[in-house]
């Protein structure tokens, strides 16, 4: 049994690291700095393949049990102070799993807005480019934008911002889509 709740801590810091990797996501979204967006999306990806590496782990490790058995049914089994250690790592992971699953989803809603930002942003561009008598009879020089927005640096190049922001906020997405984690969901149930 020392095993088991040994394992379980493990994947409850895994797991704590990666709400930790979305939190500083979220904080990143939250103050618009799309540049730093892959770093983070890349740590959550880390965070995420430890946290898998280890439910591997448990779920090895449960084998031996025999028959697939849930976390609550293993407590129920269990005798001496185990059955409410066991209880214990329970709502501690089933808190960290459900406050991943939120945290996510936020991020991933938060993406979408800053997305939808992003293409009003440049449709406004755009059409001032058009009605800008610099950008020459066809208006197609976007590249000469120039837009300004709160808490960043003047932008000169704004079909690459534009290009830059939108791949680093569907980096959010991806990563969002990849967090479910059924296995731990199920030992938990």
């Amino acid at each position: 049994m020392e095993q088991v709740v040994t394992i379980l801590e493990r994947e409850g810091e895994a797991l704590e690291v990666l709400l930790f990797k979305l939190v500083e996501t979220k904080l990143i979204l939250a103050a618009d700095e799309a540049r730093f967006l892959p770093r983070a999306t890349r740590e959550v990806e880390r965070a995420r393949a430890r946290a898998r590496e280890i439910d591997l782990m448990r779920a090895t490790t449960m084998a031996r049990f025999g028959s697939p058995m849930t976390l609550r049914e293993i407590a129920a089994d269990a005798s001496g102070a185990w059955p409410s250690i066991l209880r214990d790592h329970h709502a501690v992971l089933s808190g960290l799993v459900e406050e991943i699953g939120v945290t996510a989803h936020l991020n991933s809603t938060v993406a979408e807005q800053r997305m939808s930002q992003l293409r009003s942003e440049r449709a406004h561009a755009e059409t001032v480019a058009l009605a800008s008598p610099e950008t020459g009879a066809s208006g197609s020089d976007k590249t000469a934008v120039t837009i300004e927005r709160p808490n960043t640096r003047l932008i000169r190049n704004g079909e690459l911002d534009w290009l830059a922001r939108g791949a680093a906020l569907e980096t959010v997405f991806g990563t969002a889509a990849r967090l479910r984690m059924p296995d731990l969901v199920e030992f938990l149930r």
